[in-house]
């Protein structure tokens, strides 16, 4: 399927609050391997933005499609971060075309990434899965913290699966495991993401179960109950 087709069915999806099936928006391989290699072929500012803020907090947040390529990611990651857990976040602008900015986590190498995720005990990055019915897929190296999400997000009346076998996140080189205890990758449906973000009640529950979910996986953590 052409990409530009793909891209339509992205947004129409996004803005309806309906999914469509999860081989309809495969996108295939990245056009670009690197984050060196993207930025070489596009202009930053107008092609695409980064937010990076190190707060000296022990919890990164990611999210790194964000702006147009995939849709709600980098608000809901700024609801979470709040004001005192780094962010990091690459917005592409190049509307039904930002698909093409797309890096996949594991090849994601920006280097203010990479030094707020070393910096960090723990990271968390947010990301869209065009799967359908509205529930959160919650992977990521550290397994024991991926159930606490999970956990919390459903005593707070989301649907949650870990582990997430389809979209798993667990590689080492993924931005989100790069932290020294490794991170949790939500893989969020579009009808929910498009729910959360038309309703700023569910947005801050969402949120709240996640902050609780990583602040008791430090605890644990530190506790040394815990680890990758």
């Amino acid at each position: 399927m052409p990409i530009k087709r793909v891209l339509s069915l992205f947004f129409f999806a996004a803005l309806c609050g309906c999914s469509v099936n999860e081989a309809s928006l495969r996108r295939g391989k990245d056009v670009y391997p690197d984050l060196a290699a993207l930025r070489a072929a596009n202009v930053a500012g107008r092609d695409y933005s980064v937010e990076a803020y190190d707060r000296a907090a022990p919890v990164t947040v990611f999210a790194i499609h964000g702006g147009d390529i995939e849709l709600g990611t980098s608000r809901l990651a700024r609801r979470l971060a709040d004001k005192d857990l780094n962010l990091y976040i690459f917005n592409g602008w190049l509307g039904r075309e930002s698909g093409r900015l797309h890096v996949t986590a594991a090849h994601f190498d920006d280097p203010a990434a990479v030094r707020l995720a070393t910096s960090s005990v723990l990271g968390i990055s947010l990301h869209a899965q065009a799967d359908r019915g509205s529930y959160v897929c919650v992977g990521g190296k550290n397994e024991a913290a991926a159930r606490l999400v999970s956990m919390r997000l459903e005593a707070a009346g989301f649907a949650a699966e870990t582990p997430c076998l389809r979209l798993r996140g667990s590689s080492d080189n993924n931005i989100v495991n790069r932290s020294p205890a490794g991170g949790v990758q939500l893989e969020i449906t579009l009808r929910l993401l498009h729910s959360l973000d038309k309703s700023p009640e569910d947005s801050a529950r969402f949120t709240n179960a996640l902050r609780l979910a990583m602040f008791e996986s430090l605890q644990k953590i530190q506790q040394g109950s815990i680890s990758k």
